[in-house]
């Protein structure tokens, strides 16, 4: 049981992250490189406004990164949208400049938070820290309403349309243009929020967020473009591959074998088998269409 809470747990990070990050390419097709440090700001946020509760922090994250992510959607991703390196290096230096940011005004010394909920709860017998229990219960129901709007709401089926075929859903009365903003902001909230609220469960620093970039990848190699669930569903695969490596093995060894098997699936990813287990994956975690 301790290891289901575990994964449980560490999927509710890898989740918000990566469905995310899976919103923006859905709509933008940008790799958003600057994910990771959009999480450390988050964390920051949580970590140095201290005077409120935890929850309002959380909030005052989200509020506060939200204008910063339309003008960076706006001023630098809007021209370069259609040559992908380009936008990868935009998101790239946007994701250093963060990062020099924080540790221009904190240092590069780790910071602790102190966790809203404290003691431990018991699940099936088995003890477990309450807070780290709270996060992924927290996080798992912000991810199923994410994956609810994707799939059962007209913004869902917006941002699908422009996944598939942008010129088409403009034809249709479509304005990508809007879709690819809402599809940004709201993908990199949600990095913020998976920020702020497992930073009690994180070490805090400047460069926490560039460690969570290959994992989230991974997520991204078994997806299409407005395959969400997809995403989520690898995010699942992540964490429990990760945590089970820790359980069987040191975590030295553990993060290079995970770290092995991330390049033995991204050199596979091309081969054909791999696309159509891809393809057969995405039919389960992925609701048909209404004809």
């Amino acid at each position: 049981m301790d290891v289901l809470l575990a994964i449980l747990s560490l999927f509710g990070l890898y989740g918000l992250i990566t469905v995310g990050i899976a919103v923006i390419f859905a709509a933008t097709r940008v790799v958003n490189l600057a994910q990771g440090d959009l999480v450390m700001v988050g964390a920051y946020t949580a970590a140095v406004v201290t005077g409120p509760a935890f929850g309002w922090r959380a909030v005052l994250a989200l509020v506060a990164t939200a204008p910063l992510l339309l003008l960076v959607e706006r001023l630098l991703l809007r021209r370069p949208l259609a040559d992908g390196l380009a936008t990868m290096l935009v998101t790239w230096g946007v994701g250093m400049a963060l990062r020099q940011v924080v540790e221009l005004l904190f240092t590069s010394t780790s910071r602790a938070v102190e966790p809203p909920i404290a003691g431990t709860v018991t699940v099936l017998t088995t003890p477990y820290p309450a807070y780290r229990l709270a996060c992924g219960l927290i996080a798992l129901a912000v991810i199923g309403l994410v994956l609810l709007v994707a799939y059962r709401t007209d913004w869902g089926l917006t941002l699908r349309a422009v996944a598939d075929n942008a010129t088409m859903a403009a034809l249709l009365g479509t304005d990508p243009r809007r879709v690819r903003t809402v599809a940004f902001v709201l993908g990199g909230l949600l990095a913020v929020l998976a920020g702020a609220l497992y930073s009690p469960v994180l070490a805090v620093n400047p460069t926490m967020g560039f460690s969570l970039l290959v994992p989230v990848f991974f997520g991204l190699l078994f997806s299409r473009p407005g395959a969400l669930g997809t995403a989520a569903g690898a995010a699942l695969l992540i964490a429990a591959l990760s945590v089970l490596l820790r359980v069987w093995m040191s975590d030295v060894l553990a993060e290079v074998l995970f770290y092995l098997i991330v390049i033995g699936v991204a050199a596979l990813r091309s081969r054909p088998w791999i696309r159509r287990f891809s393809s057969w994956l995405s039919r389960i975690f992925v609701p048909a269409r209404a004809s």
